[in-house]
C-alpha cells in the first residue's frame, strides 16, 4: 500500500497528550503517530523507502506524523516517499522512562525505554492513510492464517512485571481490523502456551486477554466494518483478586467504553519473556491484519478513573466511537 499525501487530523483536534493526563503514571512503552508526551523531543519513527534509504520522521508542527513531516534528510515525508511504499523498521519509544525495568531476571544492559524494531524489510509494517479518514497508521498485513508470519514489530529486552514486583500492568491499543476470519495477535509477550500475557482478536467479533492460563474473552465487541476505529485497554493487578482480599476486578478489558472483568489470582512469572511483540503472537505467528496507531504499556494497573480519561483521549484522537 502507498502513503497518500494528506495532512493528518490532530491539527483540528487539540487533545492533551495521553501521557500528560493529570495523575497519569509514567509509561514504560509508548508508541504512536502523534506526540504522546509533550516533553518528548525525539522522532516518531524511522521510515524506509522503496530504494532502501532510511530516515527518521519528525512530528509535523510538533503534534503528529503527516505527509508534511520533515525527515532527517531534510525533505518532507511526501517527497521522501516519491509515490512509493514506506515501511517502518523502527517505532520510537516516547515514554522517556529512565527507571530500572520492573520485570524479573537479570537486567544487565537492558534499555530503560526500548524501541520497537523490525530488521527484515519484508516484515516491516507499511505507513498508510487509514481508510477514508485522514490519519496515518501502520499497516500490518498477512496472506495466511494461524501459522503464517506477517508484518510485526518486536521490543527486545523488555519484560513485564512479575509476581515479585506486584504483577500489574496496563496495555492501551488503537487501530482497525481488515480481517475478521482469523484470530490475530495484537500485543503481548506470550512465548509458549500459558506462559506470558497477550491481547488477541478472536474471530469473528471479539477479543481474548490472557494472563498465563487465565483467558478473559469477549464477543460482539466489534463490527465487521474495517472503517471502525477501535480503542482497547487491557489491565491486570493481582492485588485486586478476591484471593488477595481485593474487589475481584483484577483482570479488566475495555473495548470502546464497554468493560469486562475477571477475578484472576495468578502467582506465576508473567514477565518471563524478554520480547514484547506488536502485530503477532508467540513465535511471531497469528499475525495481525489491519492498522495500528498507538500502543502504550504501563507497569501498573491504571485506576478506573484514569482508564476512562485515557480511553476518551485516545477515542477523540483516533476518531473512535465510545
Amino acid at each position: 500500500m502507498i502513503i497518500r499525501p494528506s495532512l493528518g487530523g490532530l491539527i483540528h483536534r487539540h487533545v492533551v497528550p495521553p501521557l500528560d493526563i493529570s495523575g497519569m503514571p509514567q509509561a514504560r512503552l509508548a508508541f504512536g503517530l502523534r506526540k504522546l508526551r509533550a516533553g518528548y523531543t525525539g522522532s516518531a519513527l524511522r521510515a524506509r523507502n522503496s530504494s532502501g534509504t532510511e530516515v527518521d520522521v519528525e512530528f509535523f508542527n510538533g503534534k503528529e506524523v503527516t505527509s508534511e513531516s520533515l525527515t532527517s534528510a531534510g525533505s518532507t515525508l511526501r517527497d521522501f516517499a516519491a509515490g512509493g511504499n514506506l515501511t517502518v523498521p523502527k517505532w520510537y519509544n516516547q515514554s522517556g522512562n529512565t527507571s530500572t525495568q520492573a520485570g524479573g531476571g537479570s537486567f544487565t544492559g537492558f534499555p530503560t525505554a526500548p524501541d520497537a524494531t523490525q530488521t527484515t524489510s519484508s516484515k516491516q509494517p507499511v505507513l498508510v492513510i487509514s481508510g477514508t479518514k485522514t490519519k496515518l497508521a501502520l499497516k500490518f498485513e498477512t496472506s495466511g492464517g494461524f501459522s503464517t508470519h506477517g508484518d510485526f514489530l518486536i521490543v527486545n529486552q523488555y519484560r513485564l512485571p512479575n509476581a515479585n514486583t506486584g504483577d500489574a500492568f496496563t496495555f492501551a491499543w488503537a487501530g482497525e481490523f481488515q480481517n475478521f476470519d482469523n484470530f490475530m495477535g495484537m500485543v503481548g509477550n506470550l512465548d509458549n502456551f500459558n506462559d506470558g500475557v497477550e491481547l488477541i482478536f478472536l474471530e469473528p467479533d471479539g477479543f481474548r486477554f490472557s494472563v498465563d492460563s487465565h483467558d478473559l474473552d469477549t464477543s460482539g465487541s466489534v463490527s465487521s466494518d474495517p472503517e471502525d476505529r477501535i480503542v482497547v485497554l487491557a489491565s491486570y493487578d493481582r492485588t485486586r483478586a478476591s484471593g488477595q482480599g481485593g474487589d475481584g476486578n483484577s483482570q479488566i478489558i475495555r473495548i470502546n467504553g464497554t468493560q469486562s472483568t475477571k477475578d484472576t489470582n495468578e502467582d506465576k512469572h508473567i514477565g518471563r519473556s524478554d520480547r514484547f511483540r506488536i502485530g503477532a503472537r508467540r513465535n511471531n505467528n497469528s499475525p495481525f491484519d489491519g492498522t495500528i496507531r498507538e500502543v502504550i504499556v504501563w507497569e501498573s494497573q491504571l485506576s478506573d478513573a484514569l482508564q476512562v480519561k485515557l480511553e476518551r483521549n485516545m477515542a477523540i484522537y483516533n476518531e473512535a466511537d465510545l
